[in-house]
């Protein structure tokens, strides 16, 4: 699986303190990326769905991990790994919220029933289409443009989510990154 960073505590992209992976990978190239540095697929960042596997768990035995947000890129361009790296942490947390700029329906229209039903079953929420920068109203939780919707797959956590989105709204976190100074959340259009 190709990933480019994995941070925590994250506390702008879901409920309370998260884990969150960064894929690399996006076709969709979005005008206005907040990511356009992942892009373009780099062998030098592949990392084993074990490796990853044994990595966020080690964290979650020694932090308090309140959830996990994947994001990229487009995690869903490496459905496989994906789909693998589910089915092993799923049962250490299940408050996994993915983004991707596919629909529901295109994932449903591309992808075997089997393929999306396990993908619902192994995922909170999916925020799932396409960033359009003239659709981002600066306002909007979770999401940055408002054709993207909030797919709630596991009900358990509507509550939690439907509270979050209204108590804190749209929140950016800045954490340096190496040398880097990286901000996570979701950013509004500039003026």
């Amino acid at each position: 699986m190709q990933v480019e960073r994995i941070l925590y505590p994250v506390e702008t992209l879901g409920p309370g303190k998260r884990m969150g992976i960064w894929t690399i990978g996006c076709s969709k190239r979005c005008s206005n990326c907040v990511s356009p540095e992942l892009w373009e697929q780099r062998k030098d960042k592949n990392i084993s769905v074990i490796q990853l596997f044994k990595f966020v768990s080690k964290v979650m035995r020694e932090y308090k991990v309140d959830g996990i947000t994947i994001s990229g890129g487009d995690p869903l361009e490496q459905p496989e790994d994906l789909l693998e790296f589910l089915n092993i942490i799923y049962p250490l947390c299940q408050d996994i919220l993915i983004y991707t700029g596919y629909t529901l329906e295109q994932l449903q229209d591309k992808w075997p029933k089997e393929r999306v039903d396990f993908l619902r079953s192994h995922c909170a929420v999916l925020i799932d289409g396409p960033y359009i920068d003239e659709l981002n109203d600066n306002t909007i939780p979770l999401r940055g443009s408002t054709n993207q919707t909030i797919q709630c797959f596991d009900k358990n956590f509507q509550v939690i989510y439907d509270r979050y989105c209204k108590e804190f709204g749209r929140r950016v976190q800045n954490i340096y990154y190496g040398e880097k100074l990286i901000s996570i959340g979701i950013l509004n259009k500039e003026e």
